[in-house]
């Protein structure tokens, strides 16, 4: 795997998929309904502020599952892995 290194206040997420409902041999699929972006945190980076002149440490922490928006995210390949890109002031909530 490519170790990708976030920059910029960047963060670096792995998709989450959510499986289909089933009521025993019945397969609900969820084809009307839209589905939240959820990911993991896999790689963050230090955020410049520009007030103080200094690099401040992220909110979040590798592992945390969080809430992206559907647009403003980029989702890039790399070695048959998907992942997203965003910023760190795009997350809209950790999901627990």
């Amino acid at each position: 795997m490519s170790k990708l290194i976030p920059q910029n206040g960047n963060v670096v997420l792995k998709p989450i998929e959510f499986e289909e409902q089933s009521y025993g041999n019945i397969v609900l699929p969820d084809l009307g309904k839209e589905k939240p972006e959820i990911g993991e945190v896999i790689a963050i980076s230090k955020t410049y502020n520009w007030n103080t002149g200094e690099y401040v440490s992220s909110h979040f922490a590798p592992g945390q599952k969080v809430l992206i928006p559907k647009m403003g995210s980029v989702k890039i390949t790399v070695d048959g892995e998907d992942y997203f890109i965003t910023k760190e002031t795009e997350i809209l909530a950790v999901y627990e």
